[in-house]
């Protein structure tokens, strides 16, 4: 007795659907960040610039201060947090580790991006450096058109 083809196919399709949607479904955890703190005390601008290099940045302390574990804000509305940032020393960090409280990515651009990446128009330092916690406005230098 031949089989016909048309019967197996129900069945073939279950099975790879099976497969390939739980891939679909599963989406990236949601992690609730702090918002902007609007309400720190702005410190005067630092000598710690931001220079962009594509997708990442490049920041380096040329203060006298010793930074310890603090965050950087893009824009008043993305952030990544920092282990510290010592006198003299550079850090490059990648612009898509960068998040708003809602884990949504800065959108730095590339070849495969889909929309238009963002400036960088504003950057601080949220630190306690200075006793109370505070906001550092740091220097963005070197931004050009990505």
């Amino acid at each position: 007795m031949r089989r016909n083809p048309i019967r197996l196919l129900p069945p073939a399709l279950l099975t790879l659907s099976a497969l390939i949607l739980p891939g679909c479904l599963r989406s990236a955890a949601f992690i609730e960040r702090d918002p902007y703190p609007s309400s720190f005390t702005t410190l005067a601008p630092s000598n710690i610039q931001i220079y962009r290099q594509g997708r990442s940045i490049t920041l380096t302390n040329t203060t006298a201060t010793n930074f310890g574990p603090s965050t950087i804000w893009l824009n008043k509305w993305f952030s990544r947090d920092i282990d510290g940032l010592g006198i003299g020393q550079s850090l490059t960090l990648s612009l898509a580790d960068f998040k708003d409280q809602y884990s949504d990515p800065f959108k730095g651009g590339g070849f495969f991006a889909t929309t238009a990446p963002e400036r960088i128009v504003h950057a601080e330092l949220e630190t306690d450096a200075f006793g109370d916690r505070s906001l550092l406005p740091l220097i963005v230098v070197g931004q050009r058109e990505y």
